[in-house]
């Protein structure tokens, strides 16, 4: 079998090339500068406040982020081998953490932990307003026992007014409810 030599090139065509990618580039730059009309159209997006969260998972740790109150956000920490889950939340107007809620998930998840693991994601809630109930629109954080499918949601009771007067909260969790990905049917109950 004979081989195809493949071409080389030489330096002259690379820097050549690179010399027309950086001349495009250029060129796109000028014709944004200067209003000249773009080659590709612009989509306008309404103005509208972002709201991003994000969540990771290690193996002896969960964190993720989510919006608790209008202006906050919340930094929560799940350790997968004590089963704590910690939520943070940053006062925007002092520049600092003023609000710390906790839970043991161990309590209502017992499988996960060593040999085990968990996921976790955060969520936003609208609760209903009512001077009985102990939580407002806010942060939801869901946990799952990789290992058991086990699911607990648990709730933020954050205090607006708290963190508008610059005061420090302290609270637990609120489990909002609990459930299994793997729910097992019995045959005999579907007849």
């Amino acid at each position: 079998m004979s081989s195809v030599p493949r071409p080389r090139l030489s330096r002259t065509r690379i820097a050549l090339t690179m010399l027309g990618v950086s001349s495009l580039l250029g060129l796109a730059f000028l014709a944004g500068r200067y209003g000249l009309p773009a080659a590709t159209p612009t989509i306008d997006f309404p103005a509208l406040p972002l709201d991003a969260t994000a969540s990771a998972t290690g193996d002896s740790f969960s964190v993720a982020t989510g919006s608790v109150g209008k202006s906050s956000e919340g930094f929560f920490m799940l350790d997968h081998d004590t089963g704590l889950l910690q939520c943070h939340v940053l006062y925007p107007r002092m520049g600092r953490f003023g609000a710390s809620f906790a839970a043991n998930v161990k309590e209502v998840l017992p499988g996960g932990g060593k040999g085990g693991g968990y996921l976790m994601v955060t969520g936003f809630a609208d609760f209903p307003g009512a001077s009985n109930q102990p939580i407002s629109s806010g942060a939801v954080v869901y946990v799952l026992d990789s290992s058991t499918g086990a699911y607990a949601c648990y709730a933020v009771p954050f205090d607006r007014v708290a963190e508008t007067a610059g005061r420090p909260q302290q609270n637990a969790l609120v489990l909002i409810g609990k459930g299994e990905a793997r729910q097992v049917i019995e045959r005999d109950t579907l007849r």
